[in-house]
Parts: C-alpha cells; structure tokens; sequence
C-alpha cells in the first residue's frame, strides 16, 4: 500500500526542519514527474476536480507525445479518460497545465 502525505510548508526554513525531522524515517525516494492537464475550456479546473491516473500502463513514447502535444491525450484509449471526458463534457480535448518533478 502506498500513502502520499502533503504538508503546506511555509518557507525554505520549514522544509529544512521538516525534512530534518523526518529524515530517520525516510525509506526510498521515488523518482517521478508530476503533470497537470485540464480541459481545453477548463472543465476540470471550474469544478476543482483533478485527474490523476496511475493505474494504467502507457507507451512512454506516448506518454512523452502526450506531453508535448496535450491534445493527443484526448485520443489515449483508458477507461479513467473516457470517463472524464464524458462526465465533465471534455469535447475540444485537452491542455498542459505544466508540472514539476522530483529527483
């Protein structure tokens, strides 16, 4: 099972006492980049609903395509997308909201 924890920090200085502080109990760094994508007319981020997927495999070389072209992911065949884009009315596709990584 995997638990994700986020805290609100205030400044650099929090980080570094938080990650002092939790650092004994530090086990793997999971290598990974975190994108955001949303409908073209912002029918995700109206509703504040974000899309996350993590279950299903991807072609990285699609995956890498979709990133470049963020309209390619409305033509990705996952059962999560179709769903999204029937429930939130995702007709004109989708956009890059751009994302951040860690090392």
């Amino acid at each position: 099972m995997e638990v994700e924890v986020k805290l609100c920090l205030t400044d650099a200085n929090a980080h570094r006492r938080d990650t002092s502080l939790l650092s004994t109990f530090h086990v793997v760094t999971h290598r990974q980049k975190n994108l955001f994508f949303d409908g073209v007319a912002s029918e995700l981020s109206e509703r504040r609903v974000v899309l996350r997927e993590d279950e299903e495999k991807l072609d990285p070389r699609v995956g890498r395509e979709c990133i470049t072209e963020p309209g390619k992911l409305g033509s990705v065949e996952f059962r999560v997308l179709r769903r999204v884009k029937e429930e939130f009315g995702i007709e004109k596709g989708f956009i890059g909201l751009g994302g951040f990584g860690r090392r």
